[in-house]
């Protein structure tokens, strides 16, 4: 069983426009995720969170795999074939390969206890970045990434290309603004160590067995309140500062050599 979008009108259409930005994710708390490779992870992945795959009229694939995740999808009656045109509507990054519909898994209010090791601090606005430092934390093993308010989506197209669905392997935290931080770390006495150019040298620098990373906000850095423990990253006088997604990777592999050369 398979079901015909023809119109712009269709319902159904109407509802998967709207999940190619960032509002209609919010509301429906689904997403559009593209990339083969991505969908067969999802796809068999145990109690996945898909809900229906998208593909255009006289769409045709030798990957066998892939064949396979279309019938499924069509057995299950979640199979919807629209003509090209609304499909390249819906192909923001033009993979010409089916797309995939699933619910974004709900993310908990911060939990101000800190956990072992480094828990990560995400303000980014671009959704490139926050994508790039999830997969990045992900990678190191951060053992908590604290969504701030200031930040982009985590689940936004761009942010989950961005992280190659590390946002979906990762403990994410819906945490408080900026200015908010201010006041929850001094209330709390959390260990907070911001990334800063005035900082500490980062090849020098000791990290406390539990603390907040915190890098800066794109283009306004950290702010003042904030810097008293900072570190910086030593880099050649001919540019002003690295991109920020650049900077955490790097302090996290800073974290990860230094922990284990005192240990």
């Amino acid at each position: 069983m398979k079901m015909i979008i023809e119109s712009k009108d269709n319902k159904h259409f109407r509802e998967f426009k709207k999940l190619t930005a960032v509002d209609g994710v919010r509301k429906y708390s689904r997403v559009i995720v593209s990339g083969k490779k991505l969908i067969k992870e999802i796809a068999h992945a145990p109690a996945s969170p898909s809900r229906a795959l998208l593909i255009y009229e006289r769409y045709d694939d030798e990957d066998r795999e892939m064949q396979t995740i279309v019938q499924n999808f069509a057995d299950a009656g979640s199979l919807y074939t629209l003509k090209k045109h609304l499909y390249n509507e819906l192909d923001t990054f033009n993979t010409n390969a089916p797309l995939l519909v699933m619910q974004t898994p709900e993310i908990p209010a911060w939990d101000y206890r800190l956990a072992e090791g480094c828990n990560l601090l995400i303000p980014f606005q671009d959704p490139v970045n926050v994508g790039a430092v999830i997969r990045s934390a992900a990678g190191f093993g951060v053992n908590k990434i604290i969504i701030l308010r200031e930040a982009a989506h985590p689940f936004h197209p761009r942010c989950i290309r961005a992280a190659s669905g590390a946002v979906f392997k990762v403990a994410m935290q819906r945490g408080p603004s900026l200015a908010e931080l201010i006041k929850i770390t001094t209330d709390k006495a959390l260990k907070i160590i911001a990334l800063d150019m005035a900082g500490t040298s980062i090849e020098t620098f000791l990290f406390p067995k539990k603390f907040l990373l915190l890098p800066g906000l794109e283009g306004q850095g950290v702010p003042e309140e904030l810097k008293a423990t900072a570190v910086s990253i030593p880099i050649s006088a001919a540019i002003e500062s690295l991109n920020a997604a650049i900077a955490v990777s790097i302090a996290l592999f800073a974290w990860k050599t230094i922990t284990r050369a005192v240990k």
